[in-house]
């Protein structure tokens, strides 16, 4: 968390950290935000061989991201979503899915050495699967129309988290949305060296960092 907040009063030097606490959820809510505030419960983070997580009956999925080194992502991904909530223009897929992106880029800038399996929480093969898939995932978006979609069930189906995106094989993701949002995000930025972080995350034209980004998958 050290490392994470001085990459961020480096970028935000306006801004004030967060006093950090931790604490027991009984099984409840991973990370707690509020003014000035960050909070991690240590009950969501005990490991992957954790008796207790079966017993509550969480599925696979959800208990692979559960171990101690998700914490600092987690709640840097968290503190990103509290200081730029969702902007109300973003109610189509494609634009939820730059938002998703926009935030995965803030945890890029935070943590830069850690792993993207980290920072998302997808396997080594689910990662791999999306650079492969990456191509194909994108086209299949743009011949379906839906990137422009704002119907709430096909947002959730590459947005939610799950174990894998329907849409897509079984070896895929899920939140494959918020992958490709993140590589259309990192494209726009290697464009625009001039855009600071703080100008990327205050942007709400969805469809200009998309039209800018130049990304060709």
């Amino acid at each position: 968390m050290e490392l994470a907040f001085r990459h961020y009063k480096y970028y935000f030097a306006q801004k004030e950290i967060p006093v950090i606490y931790t604490c027991i959820s009984g099984f409840n809510q991973s990370v707690v935000t509020a003014d000035k505030l960050l909070g991690v419960s240590l009950d969501k983070y005990l490991g992957v061989d954790s008796r207790y997580y079966p017993r509550l009956g969480l599925p696979v999925y959800k208990i692979r991201n559960m171990h101690p080194r998700k914490m600092v992502p987690d709640m840097m991904y968290a503190w990103a979503t509290t200081e730029w909530p969702r902007s109300d223009q973003a109610n189509s897929l494609l634009s939820q899915m730059i938002q998703e992106g926009k935030v995965m880029y803030f945890v890029d800038a935070m943590l830069p050495d850690m792993d993207d399996t980290l920072k998302i929480g997808f396997t080594a093969k689910q990662l791999d699967f999306c650079k492969k898939s990456e191509a194909s995932m994108w086209a299949f978006l743009a011949e379906k129309k839906l990137l422009f979609s704002t119907d709430r069930m096909s947002i959730k189906r590459f947005m939610d988290d799950g174990p894998y995106t329907s849409a897509f094989t079984e070896q895929s993701p899920a939140r494959t949305g918020t992958w490709i949002g993140w590589q259309v995000v990192r494209s726009y930025m290697a464009q625009h060296k001039e855009v600071t972080m703080a100008q990327l995350m205050e942007m709400t034209d969805y469809q200009a960092i998309l039209n800018q980004s130049r990304y060709q998958p």
